[in-house]
């Protein structure tokens, strides 16, 4: 080696060349840059999670399962406005924070996302390529045009309005207040200040609209036709997911979900409170009672709320298939349960068979269950009834409306409890850190 040297020097004297210095990188540098790339890319996946509609635990396992076929040793705490993972430990410890912003991910993004971290348990990444696959995901566009998501927008309005009240007049105003609003969402997410006021601008214009033509008209209540048209505002998923949050102890993140809850059903409360003073003439249904569609009519709406929500919110088209299966079986299950031992307990079973039904799916489809849950949640009617009590309280400042906010109270928990009894038979592997050297040698070079 020194005569290899000394031949170096003394051909760079002779050519007038010096040989280029080559640096030396510690393999100790190496490590610990490895551990701040990974800790950043953590906190990236667990922000894209959380945005996913995930619950805090499930964002903890993922993190946690990932960092371990890495060969890493991670703590994470999750909070609904930010993630803070520490990876590492002693000289090779990185502690980094993310605040979480930004719009709610597609439901195709969610997809992808979902077999991104499935991907990621399976074998182990470097975080440059980790990265990459969340910035492509990130970017993946709308799989409907805006007029598609229009009309997929009120076909699921037709669908929680027909399981709640089908008569073909009240169909017939579902469609018209369902493209209204549907139109309404899509100006406001090109507008920011309309999109921050789009809940209560939205239901005071139903609320008006209803009044005015709805008895006349129709011949149906004006009260029967507020909450479908709304139903990308109920909070069902938010106020289920925050009890069900409370439950596993994750305090922060259940009491914002239910904060956030009963604030936007505020906000609709208050919409309709608007409308009607501006629509101070309550019409009275002229002429005779309208006679309902059937008993079948209900299962058609299961089927018209799966196929309006795979279009309104890009889900894959090979999910529909898998979506009207499951909204049709934890239908089923409400109906034979109510029929059993009345509402909160057809509400429980229904959420004690959706964790499986979920499990069962994302075996067969890839599909997580976020996709799955937030169209079972408009079913099962906990936003609506919430929505329907609160706006009866603050218009109508009646004393029964109390009584059905506790009603509402009482389906949330029995679904929430259905929900996580449900989970507890699903089998839930978790991997455990490589601990031997020659597992943990590649990835620091």
């Amino acid at each position: 080696m020194g005569l290899k040297r000394g031949a170096r020097q003394a051909w760079g004297v002779l050519t007038g060349r010096r040989p280029k210095a080559v640096t030396v990188v510690p393999r100790a540098d190496l490590q610990a840059q490895w551990t701040r790339e990974f800790a950043t890319f953590l906190c990236e996946l667990g922000a894209m999670l959380v945005m996913a509609g995930a619950l805090i635990e499930e964002v903890e396992d993922a993190i946690r399962d990932v960092a371990a076929r890495n060969g890493a040793r991670v703590r994470s705490f999750i909070v609904p406005t930010g993630v803070f993972v520490r990876v590492g430990e002693g000289a090779f410890e990185a502690i980094e924070f993310l605040p979480i912003e930004g719009e709610r991910l597609t439901l195709a993004q969610i997809q992808a996302l979902y077999s991104l971290v499935d991907r990621l348990k399976d074998e182990p990444t470097t975080a440059a390529d980790a990265m990459e696959e969340l910035l492509r995901i990130s970017a993946i566009p709308e799989r409907f045009n805006p007029i598609e998501s229009v009309a997929g927008y009120a076909v699921q309005t037709v669908g929680l309005g027909v399981i709640q009240h089908a008569t073909l007049p009240a169909v017939a105003g579902y469609v018209a207040l369902g493209l209204g609003v549907g139109l309404l969402r899509m100006i406001g997410s090109r507008i920011p200040w309309l999109e921050t006021a789009l809940p209560v601008v939205a239901a005071a214009l139903v609320t008006m609209a209803a009044r005015v033509w709805a008895g006349p008209v129709l011949h149906e209540w004006a009260s029967l036709m507020l909450v479908a048209p709304l139903i990308a505002f109920l909070p069902g998923t938010q106020l289920t997911m925050g009890v069900i949050e409370l439950s596993q102890g994750d305090m922060l993140s259940g009491l914002s979900r239910l904060a956030s809850a009963f604030n936007v059903l505020l906000l609709l409360a208050f919409g309709i409170l608007v409308g009607t003073s501006v629509a101070t003439q309550a019409p009275i249904p002229a002429g005779p009672a309208v006679r309902g569609l059937g008993a079948w009519a209900p299962w058609v709406g299961v089927a018209l709320l799966g196929i309006g929500f795979v279009v309104s919110y890009s889900a894959p088209r090979r999910l529909l298939p898998w979506l009207l299966a499951v909204l049709l079986v934890a239908r089923a299950a409400q109906v034979m349960g109510s029929t059993a031992a009345g509402a909160p307990f057809g509400a429980f079973v229904a959420g004690l068979v959706l964790p499986v039904l979920a499990h069962l799916v994302q075996r067969r489809a890839r599909t997580p269950s976020q996709v799955l849950y937030l169209p079972s949640f408009w079913m099962l009617v906990p936003g609506s009834l919430g929505l329907a009590s609160v706006s009866e309280l603050v218009v109508q400042q009646s004393a029964a409306s109390l009584a059905d906010l506790v009603n509402t109270g009482v389906v949330v928990l029995a679904i929430a409890l259905g929900v996580m009894v449900g989970a507890s038979f699903v089998p839930r592997e978790r991997l455990e850190v490589a601990t031997t050297r020659s597992e943990a040698r590649t990835k620091f070079g």
